[in-house]
């Protein structure tokens, strides 16, 4: 991907160069000029795939340069650079169908969003690389990290990314290529996990570092980022999800008589996968969903042994939700030091 950025002013112009360089996906070239004929003749020389032009400009200002390129390269993506005070001119700028503004100063995320918009309109123009299998892989591999995220499943991730780097291995990339393809493989993962997080734009997730220097590094720094993903991801979570441990103790108080309550149904119960309840409720809880069903219902039972004299060992076991008694008399002496019925007649 070529990029060639338009302003008279250097300073703007070299601290966009920087912005792009540390976007790093998938750009192979950035050049500059300092007005509209300048760029014009940079234009036809390099083809570039998207313009970043600034509108007031000498020589030839912004729009007039959009004007001439849209005659001779209607497919050249444009972005407007713009200030605050000149709207006008943005507005006749949109009227040439550009992509995208930015206002001046130009953040970094800023930049990142507009050229993730363009990049992400048509990815097969900026795949070109890739044979038609890769491409499905890349995508099938993407959905599924971005489920495991958010299922906040470390293991399978760094299971996924090494089946994908075995992949790429397999394809013969070079290493120019890798860092090409990995470039739309994270922009696809950004615009999924943020559908999924229902988040409009990235600006509080994890940021991916641009350090490694070979492919086995590209991939650790991939393992280390996702990591960091379902941290943010379980942070974003955690009032929700002691929400739903809070629901789910309630269910457990009710329903702890019956002996098909389990991790199974009280995750249904929830809309959740017994894998992911299981888990919040650990983090929240301190202990495992079954160990706190096996005390509640043996705290219950030991009650019932105390305060209700008649009541009979096998009917409090059952009123606890225990269809074994034999189990029932062996779990109570192993919490309690004595047996339900050395309970019963020490304290009836």
């Amino acid at each position: 991907m070529k990029i060639l950025v338009v302003d008279d002013e250097v300073v703007i112009r070299k601290g966009l160069i920087k912005l792009l360089e540390q976007f790093s996906k998938g750009i192979t070239d950035i050049d500059e000029a300092k007005n509209g004929e300048e760029a014009l003749t940079r234009i036809s020389v390099n083809k570039p795939d998207i313009l970043i032009t600034d509108i007031q400009m000498p020589i030839m200002n912004g729009l007039d340069l959009i004007g001439r390129v849209r005659a001779v390269y209607p497919e050249l993506d444009v972005i407007v650079l713009s200030g605050y005070a000149e709207f006008d001119f943005v507005q006749q700028a949109l009227r040439h169908q550009v992509a995208d503004y930015l206002l001046k100063p130009v953040t970094q995320e800023q930049l990142n969003e507009v050229i993730s918009k363009i990049l992400l309109k048509d990815p097969a123009r900026w795949t070109s690389q890739m044979d038609g299998e890769t491409i499905r892989t890349m995508k099938t591999t993407v959905t599924l990290l971005v489920k495991n995220v958010m299922a906040e499943d470390q293991q399978e991730t760094d299971k996924i990314i090494e089946g994908w780097s075995a992949h790429c291995r397999k394809c013969g990339y070079t290493w120019l290529e890798l860092k090409q393809m990995m470039g739309h493989f994270q922009l696809l993962f950004r615009s999924e996990l943020l559908l999924n997080l229902k988040q409009a734009t990235g600006d509080a997730l994890p940021v991916l570092q641009q350090t490694a220097s070979s492919a086995e590094e590209l991939f650790e720094v991939w393992k280390n980022y996702l990591a960091s993903v379902i941290l943010y991801v379980s942070e974003r979570r955690a009032p929700r999800n002691k929400r739903i441990v809070e629901e789910v103790l309630g269910r457990i108080e009710a329903q702890y008589g019956d002996a098909s309550l389990n991790l199974q149904g009280l995750a249904e119960s929830c809309g959740l996968t017994a894998p992911y309840l299981s888990k919040i409720f650990r983090e929240v809880m301190k202990k495992p969903i079954t160990q706190y069903i096996s005390e509640y219902r043996l705290e219950k039972a030991r009650e019932l042994l105390k305060y209700d004299a008649p009541a009979k060992i096998n009917i409090v076991a059952e009123q606890c939700g225990f269809s074994d008694y034999p189990y029932f008399s062996k779990i109570f002496k192993k919490n309690f030091g004595v047996s339900p019925l050395e309970y019963k007649e020490k304290n009836g």
